[in-house]
């Protein structure tokens, strides 16, 4: 990147590892896009933020930059926050993803109402006798239990103890530094919502794009693993420049770009640690952008 790029990026870097973490609920969600709408504005002025499942308590939102219609490229990634799971993350496999999140809310939710069902009898058994209503110690007192709700509101949605700068900051960073520097005018984009539950987003984004459109999807590009492309539609001159694996058939109709580790012939993962890793690994970014722009 030239110094201006980089200036940039490390701004943005800072806002949405930052300003912008947290991108479960619908509100938080909306502040985001607000905030990459105008970064990319300064870019370019194509955007269009299309609403879809407007029947659900919250419409979900994908962000297209360039003619989604008539592109021959399209490269996306999701920019929602993935609720907490037990265990690595198994790209690909999102019904043991699936089991994995269920499993840490069922968990996380039963020691909370635990912790909250002790310490209101312990309060009980120790209070003073008398209910005074104005005091510090009913002050207290409704704050520790609204902090309590609030605090069990988010176990509930699996949105306590979020870390995800690898997945999938690094790939919202990566994708808007493609969009940055991009001089292909057959090339657009997409920031797509519902990546960390399923597929829905990018069906959505399917059935706006052209039949034979090739679509490249980035996730976790930045984590500290080795960076794979699973698919049939890369340089393989370009892959062996860049020292990047490629795996062919496990998902013929998208092109995928990830950093994971191998755990079988057709599973790619993540531990723990990389998933709360504090930095983000610039050269697998630096390779993305080397490799689509």
């Amino acid at each position: 990147m030239k110094k201006m790029q980089k200036d940039r990026f490390n701004d943005w870097l800072f806002r949405y590892r930052y300003i912008y973490r947290s991108r479960l609920s619908d509100r938080s969600k909306k502040r985001f896009l607000n905030a990459l709408v105008t970064d990319i504005s300064q870019i370019r002025k194509d955007i269009r933020v299309i609403e879809y499942d407007l029947k659900h308590k919250a419409a979900s939102r994908n962000v297209y930059i360039g003619d989604i219609a008539q592109a021959d490229r399209i490269i996306c990634t999701y920019y929602d926050t993935p609720p907490q799971h037990f265990g690595v993350y198994h790209f690909f496999d999102r019904k043991a993803q699936g089991r994995q999140t269920m499993n840490f809310i069922l968990v996380s939710s039963f020691i909370t109402i635990g912790i909250g069902a002790v310490a209101t009898w312990f309060y009980s058994q120790f209070a003073a006798d008398g209910f005074v209503l104005f005091s510090w110690q009913t002050f207290f007192l409704v704050l520790a239990f609204g902090s309590y709700f609030l605090l069990l509101g988010k176990v509930v949605k699996g949105a306590v103890f979020q870390k995800n700068l690898t997945r999938n900051t690094s790939s919202v960073l990566a994708l808007l530094a493609l969009i940055s520097e991009n001089e292909r005018q057959n090339t657009a984009f997409a920031f797509l919502d519902e990546g960390s539950y399923g597929e829905r987003g990018l069906e959505v984004l399917r059935d706006s794009a052209k039949r034979k459109a090739t679509i490249y999807y980035l996730d976790s590009v930045g984590a500290k693993a080795p960076l794979h492309v699973v698919g049939t539609e890369f340089d393989r001159k370009q892959l062996a420049r860049l020292g990047i694996l490629q795996e062919e058939g496990i998902h013929a109709t998208i092109n995928y770009v990830i950093s994971g580790n191998k755990e079988s012939t057709e599973g790619y993962y993540l531990p723990k640690q990389l998933l709360k890793q504090k930095d983000i690994n610039m050269e697998n970014v630096n390779k993305t952008i080397a490799l689509l722009q």
